[in-house]
């Protein structure tokens, strides 16, 4: 159960570093760096020095305040619409009340690098939708500021993953984790950067809990050999539905050789397997497949997050019965194996019907490009 006599706001900050693609520290891997100008970056400087800097002391002033910080805008989001156990609850839960801070759990990208397009992702966390976009002039808006991140970081001349100094740093403090080591991308798979830092990290410990969000697409023999000089290891696959509403939502996924490659994983002994699904328009009436199949294979757990933005994507603009189809599913899967009720609350909104008119209309407008630029149609795979 959450706390709910917390000393501060948030206890992320006290617990937790992110490292996102760009190579900024952040408090937890919500914080949303369009929301401040703010950042603390590992390229050129010592991660240590993290802890001293204007965007750390700042948040910590905020959360001590009980108040939300400067790039806490998706929490918030849940917090408004009722959301149950979100990101900053579920710190409540995990994290001991403390003012100070103390290394617990850790989470490390590698750059945007990905093998996959998803529809709600962005080019600052896939190299595909930032190709796609610059090249078929879709949203290149998003690619403009993704591209200005990447030269104000300093990335793609002085990536932190390439300065010997800065990898023994992090590895020295993922070293030091109770909890999570965890890995995202981009797909973290597919690049050496992940398997050089395990490597590394094998060496200094290997008595950790590995986590690694993936799409599953990429699952090599050498990985696996790897991941096991650890004690534990936590695959989160990121499935967004059963077959075809996948490989549309996650282009150009393969289901086939998706579902092989979850059956090499499920096969590892010290291995526990979670599906991850983001519950957005496009998907959120085609979730029972996806529960079944989830059912039939020996998968730990199934977890559901909401899409926050773009708005377009929200559930809440889907068909009542595309919702209520969720909302069925959910109740006939309420077991300790789904987690996907906790995002229900959220399919109500105060929009107008002018709103969800125009971001239904966007929505369209966004499939009809993409699906231009990769050959196919939506209506072959989802409806909503």
């Amino acid at each position: 159960m959450a706390d709910t006599q917390p000393l501060v706001k948030c206890r992320w900050p006290f617990n937790h570093i992110s490292i996102d693609v760009y190579g900024n520290v952040r408090p937890c891997c919500a914080w949303e760096l369009h929301d401040t100008d703010i950042s603390y970056n590992i390229n050129t400087q010592p991660l240590h020095g993290y802890f001293a800097s204007d965007m750390y002391q700042q948040l910590i002033t905020a959360m001590q305040k009980n108040q939300y910080g400067l790039g806490c805008r998706d929490c918030h989001l849940e917090e408004i619409n009722h959301m149950p156990e979100g990101t900053r609850e579920v710190g409540f839960s995990k994290y001991t009340n403390q003012q100070s801070f103390e290394i617990f759990d850790m989470e490390i990208k590698f750059g945007n690098l990905c093998n996959q397009g998803c529809v709600m992702c962005s080019p600052m966390n896939s190299s595909v939708i930032a190709e796609e976009r610059l090249r078929h002039n879709i949203r290149t808006d998003s690619v403009t500021w993704h591209h200005e991140q990447e030269v104000k970081s300093g990335i793609l001349h002085t990536p932190w993953y390439l300065n010997d100094d800065r990898l023994a740093e992090v590895a020295e403090l993922a070293a030091q984790c109770r909890g999570q080591v965890k890995f995202r991308g981009g797909e973290p798979t597919v690049n050496n950067h992940l398997q050089n830092f395990l490597a590394r990290l094998s060496d200094i410990n290997t008595d950790l809990n590995i986590f690694i969000n993936t799409n599953g697409l990429t699952f090599t023999k050498k990985l696996q050999q790897q991941l096991m000089k650890f004690d534990r290891v936590h695959l989160e696959v990121s499935i967004d539905g059963y077959g075809a509403v996948n490989d549309y939502v996650r282009w150009p996924s393969n289901w086939t050789k998706l579902n092989d490659n979850v059956d090499h994983m499920i096969a590892m002994p010290n291995t526990k397997l979670t599906v991850s699904t983001t519950v957005h328009t496009l998907n959120v009436g085609h979730m029972q497949p996806l529960c079944e199949w989830v059912a039939t294979k020996n998968i730990d757990s199934m977890v559901a997050n909401v899409v926050w933005g773009p708005e377009y994507l929200r559930p809440c603009l889907a068909d009542p019965q595309h919702i209520q189809n969720y909302i069925d599913t959910a109740q006939h899967f309420n077991t300790d194996q789904f987690d996907i009720a906790k995002v229900i609350p959220t399919f109500s909104t105060n929009w107008s019907q002018q709103e969800m008119t125009e971001y239904r209309q966007k929505l369209l407008l966004y499939l009809d490009q993409i699906d231009k630029a990769r050959g196919i149609k939506w209506q072959d795979h989802v409806s909503f």
